[in-house]
């Protein structure tokens, strides 16, 4: 399969968890292209977008995250734009209550979030557009802006996190940064969610109950976002740093080997395939119950995490950073997974 484009744009091309950036550099009447190939075997979900003029490419990419964009500004870079496939047909109450407590919101409800939804139509397609704003009273509140587009029963989610003011001098881009998307939904089979058959329909999740756990004493409180339900830091004051995250998300975000290359690529490791992975994962047990164990390691850095399913929802324990503390917190984080403890219906 062939991910390319030929309109003299810069074109970010993502196949789920592999990202390429395709740039069009055109001053005459034949522009010149720069593609790439995707293996054929790949059977993800397919984005492709033209970035606007005035927005710039995140390196790093968290979670879920396809893409990740900011607005470039006299100030410097400012706001977070971003694209999320999902394999599932998933919640817009759960993704607007990820995304509410980043600024604040409270947690909400079908009745709640139904005045803040409408849909909107951008070029040929349907969106659910939801708008919150930050409740504390701040000069330039943060303002959280979620577009969802459904199709084929998965859902592609586009979130924009900003100060109320940049938020709305770039709904025109936002739109046409849309309104630009290329979607194709995964070729595998989509497992659709039964819906239990009641007189009156049953409240939609607000979000993921976060399980118990024990949290080693030399790690220290990191940067809250949306989509961390935990986060940690670990500095052994000689410059070597790791990142602990907890995250969780509907369905299989685009299953095992799709997660474990995005791991591999953000420590400098080359993506491997399904033969490849019995050398980075091995199967332990979470609070009695079947997970993946991920271990892999460049030259000078590290990643310990665990993958467990759980009703339906992918939890995500990751610690990454530098390889020489990671060698040294391999015994916490072992503990800390063990202290792993969900809440029993």
């Amino acid at each position: 399969m062939n991910c390319f484009s030929t309109i003299p744009f810069k074109v970010a091309l993502v196949c789920v968890t592999v990202s390429i950036l395709a740039s069009l550099f055109s001053c005459s009447d034949e522009a010149t292209v720069k593609t790439s190939v995707i293996a054929p075997e790949y059977t993800g979900p397919v984005v492709t977008w033209i970035l606007p003029e005035t927005w710039g490419e995140n390196p790093a990419l968290a979670g879920p995250m396809a893409g990740s964009f900011h607005v470039k500004t006299g100030e410097g870079p400012q706001g977070r734009i971003g694209v999320m496939p999902f394999r599932e047909s998933v919640s817009s109450l759960e993704m607007a209550n990820m995304f509410a407590r980043e600024i604040g919101y409270g947690t909400l409800t079908n009745e709640t979030l139904a005045p803040l939804l409408e849909k909107k139509t951008v070029g040929t397609r349907d969106f659910e557009w939801i708008r919150l704003e930050e409740q504390r009273k701040e000069e330039t509140p943060k303002t959280v802006l979620l577009a969802l587009y459904r199709k084929d029963s998965q859902t592609w989610l586009f979130p924009f996190i900003g100060g109320r003011d940049l938020v709305d001098a770039e709904l025109e881009n936002f739109s046409l940064f849309l309104e630009s998307t290329v979607l194709r939904a995964g070729i595998e089979p989509i497992r659709a969610l039964s819906q239990p058959v009641s007189p009156s329909p049953a409240p939609a999740p607000s979000g993921p109950i976060a399980p118990d756990w024990s949290i080693p004493s030399n790690w220290t409180p990191g940067q809250a976002s949306s989509m961390r339900l935990a986060s940690y830091k670990v500095n052994d004051g000689q410059g070597n740093k790791l990142d602990f995250s907890v995250t969780s998300f509907p369905g299989d975000v685009g299953g095992l080997l799709a997660n474990v290359n995005r791991w591999l690529g953000q420590i400098g490791v080359q993506p491997t395939d399904d033969e490849g992975l019995k050398q980075f994962v091995r199967p332990i047990m979470i609070d009695g119950l079947s997970a993946q164990l991920v271990e892999a390691s460049s030259a000078d850095k590290a990643l310990y995490a665990a993958i467990l399913m759980r009703d339906n929802r992918s939890w995500f324990f990751k610690l990454s950073g530098s390889k020489t503390l990671a060698q040294k917190e391999k015994e916490n984080f072992s503990a800390f997974l063990e202290s792993v403890c969900f809440h029993k219906p």
